[in-house]
């Protein structure tokens, strides 16, 4: 998005422009070349005042309206009812039927119980049978 400078620097030279077509426009000979020129000077001096007007609303710091075409609304309202400032909906509201806004009831959450997790015991080591040897006797 274009800076505010960077507009009126635009608008300057859209000026500039207009004022070379009202000259030539002044020196042209022919009725078609006249009106060939004003039609530049219309289309130049349409896009200056497109160009006055979003260096308006930059300067007075104006925000786009928000979808539902509402621009600022009361800070009592916007208590009382579901509303932002910039007219979009808070969270846990929604729009019925007629265009009211009502709160909508948000289910409980189950609390979860806190479980105490158990200390992992050290398994206990097997204890190693030690069998007897068979002696073999020489004969």
């Amino acid at each position: 998005m274009a800076t505010i400078k960077q507009l009126e620097a635009q608008l300057l030279f859209e000026t500039k422009q207009s004022n070379a077509f009202r000259l030539k426009r002044n020196n042209a000979k022919s009725i078609k070349q006249q009106k060939a020129w004003q039609t530049l000077i219309d289309l130049a001096d349409q896009s200056k005042n497109e160009l006055r007007t979003k260096i308006e609303i930059m300067k007075a710091g104006l925000k786009k309206p928000s979808v539902r075409g509402l621009k600022t609304v009361c800070t009592r309202v916007v208590k009382a009812t579901g509303l932002k400032v910039d007219g979009t909906l808070k969270k846990g509201y929604k729009y019925i039927k007629g265009g009211k806004v009502v709160k909508v009831a948000q289910p409980k959450k189950p609390v979860k119980k806190r479980v105490v997790k158990r200390v992992a015991k050290a398994k206990t080591p097997k204890r190693r049978v030690v069998r007897k040897r068979k002696v073999r006797r020489a004969a």
